[in-house]
């Protein structure tokens, strides 16, 4: 009774492509040969056709290809965007001098503008307020560690000491 209860979530989930369940199951179809995540957009299958699966390597294994919409056996998408993301913070952290949007969106192999939202929506900042971050988080570092005023202005980034002290009431408090 549970497996059929098990399986009939399961197909509920396929049916409403429900991302949150991507990785916690697979199916297969049987009429296609392919086996996908529940999320996949394509053409719904009949039930009758289809078979569920803990694992990739298990409906592979039950003879089953990956499907070419969904890639189940590749990272979500979702994951793919966040590690992109991830790279470019790392990149906005080390770098002398903030990067562009463009350099940053070709280095992600995005457009600028899909690049822009995708940043957005994972870090709830743009790559601009990121590295302005950044670079405040270096002057007070500097600061911290007894250097100068002007060493740790020119040394966190900022062009010139105009560019620091016009942010400089919002970065220190004073």
């Amino acid at each position: 009774m549970t497996k059929t209860l098990n399986e009939q979530r399961r197909w509920d989930a396929v049916m409403a492509r429900d991302c949150a369940c991507d990785g916690t199951f697979y199916y297969s179809v049987a009429s296609t040969g392919i086996y996908c995540r529940p999320s996949c957009p394509a053409r719904r299958p009949k039930r009758e056709n289809v078979t569920f699966h803990a694992t990739c390597a298990d409906a592979e294994a039950a003879g089953f290809r990956p499907c070419k919409r969904c890639k189940p056996n590749a990272p979500s998408l979702s994951q793919q965007h966040a590690a992109k993301v991830a790279r470019a913070c790392r990149h906005i952290e080390t770098a002398d001098e903030s990067p562009s949007l463009a350099r940053l969106a070709e280095a992600a192999g995005l457009s600028p503008y899909h690049f822009h939202r995708i940043f957005k929506s994972l870090t709830g900042v743009t790559p601009k307020a990121y590295a302005a971050a950044c670079r405040q988080n270096r002057m007070r570092q500097h600061l911290k560690e007894g250097s100068t005023v002007t060493e740790a202005i020119y040394a966190s980034g900022f062009g010139s000491a105009g560019r620091f002290y016009a942010s400089a009431s919002k970065m220190l408090g004073m």
